[in-house]
């Protein structure tokens, strides 16, 4: 199923992945654009087939139309989900939204993502995963280079002022600890740690 392969994909990434790629910051319209990708070794999806579970109750449609379905997934064959639902709207808003892009602690790098959830839901908690990590990756590199590109138009030609941070690093045992969502802004958050030696990259600002 789909959503069996997104597990198998996404528990090999957080297992152990090269993570990479581009912040851009337009200086002149207070732009942020990021393009970036996680790498992981085709061994380790070899090795995770057939050990992933459907938990027990866990399934549930997102949108028949379109076929959006969120499961979830372990590697103890017969866990079950409590059936006890929680009215999300009933939920105060997390303390560590206040401490975005990312903080520390003794042992751990903590990043927050966000993103909208006006259109696909379960894009919307998946992207913001992924900039939860990358928020880690941008915040602890300091390797910024100023470029200039050219905008053109119909009108008129000019050159802005971009400045470009590349960044590569090995991340493991990347793990989600949280996550919110906000109705009125139609917002979603999520929180991810990463133990801090399992964080390598020769971009550390140590």
């Amino acid at each position: 199923s789909s959503t069996l392969a997104d597990a198998e994909t996404t528990w090999c990434a957080y297992q152990s992945c090269i993570a990479f790629g581009t912040l851009y910051r337009y200086q002149d319209l207070d732009q942020v654009d990021s393009d970036y990708y996680y790498n992981f070794s085709p061994d380790a999806l070899k090795q995770i087939k057939g050990k992933l579970y459907p938990v027990k109750g866990s399934l549930s449609a997102i949108n028949l139309i379109t076929n959006d379905y969120i499961e979830a997934f372990s590697l103890k064959e017969d866990l079950k989900l409590s059936t006890e639902f929680i009215d999300y709207n009933t939920l105060p808003r997390p303390s560590w939204i206040e401490k975005y892009p990312m903080y520390t602690d003794s042992g751990y790098y903590y990043g927050i993502g966000e993103y909208t959830s006006r259109y696909n839901k379960i894009d919307a908690w998946k992207k913001s995963e992924e900039n939860a990590v990358f928020n880690i990756m941008t915040t602890l590199a300091v390797d910024f280079h100023t470029v200039m590109i050219e905008a053109k138009s119909d009108s008129y030609d000019t050159m802005e002022k971009v400045q470009a941070m590349k960044v590569k690093y090995l991340l493991r045992n990347i793990q989600v600890m949280e996550r919110w969502m906000d109705t009125e802004k139609n917002l979603v958050y999520v929180l991810v740690r990463i133990p801090k030696q399992d964080v390598i990259s020769p971009m550390l600002n140590k």
